[in-house]
């Protein structure tokens, strides 16, 4: 009786679908709707996310996790910007009136973890911190905001997954319903 084994392709791809799933699986899943839980987090003057709102937390986030492993944070209190992480890559997001945000990010265990400096549209420049992490059952967001160095500052913001954002004629940007 022959014994038959597999090709060395065949080990290679099993070995590669195998890595794939595993990576997958470690990738906490920040996708969805978010509600602030303004009780629930220690909001500090000058470390809030940054052009999501002029200033603090947003009262609500939209989250996206594309199949490129990007991270995508808005907010419908200002909608024209977005914050756009990349794990293991350098992003640049403009924030403000000319100001920009380069951050470099990765996944640290169940974290995304990024690292960069914030400059505004007056050449001022501080470092910033942002660590984003989800609670296992996936109903808790908090998301750490240190800025500066030697004078930092470090807000904690909790937020809740909602399913329903409502009818799109309260959103922040309303929708016209076709007659």
């Amino acid at each position: 009786m022959r014994r038959r084994t597999a090709s060395p392709a065949a080990t290679v791809v099993v070995a590669i679908a195998c890595a794939v799933v595993s990576v997958t699986a470690q990738v906490p899943q920040l996708a969805g709707t978010w509600k602030l839980d303004a009780a629930g987090s220690q909001i500090v003057d000058g470390a809030g996310l940054a052009g999501l709102i002029g200033a603090g937390a947003p009262p609500m986030l939209h989250i996206t996790q594309p199949a490129n492993g990007q991270v995508i944070v808005e907010s419908p209190v200002n909608e024209g910007h977005v914050r756009n992480y990349q794990p293991g890559a350098k992003t640049a997001t403009p924030v403000g009136q000319g100001g920009t945000i380069t951050m470099t990010s990765q996944w640290t265990g169940n974290r995304l973890s990024s690292e960069g400096t914030s400059v505004g549209a007056n050449g001022a420049t501080a470092t910033i911190r942002e660590t984003y992490s989800v609670t296992s059952d996936g109903s808790v967001l908090t998301i750490a905001v240190t800025t500066g160095a030697s004078d930092a500052k470090t807000s904690a913001l909790k937020y809740t997954r909602i399913r329903d954002v409502g009818p799109c004629e309260r959103w922040p940007t309303p929708c016209k319903r076709a007659p």
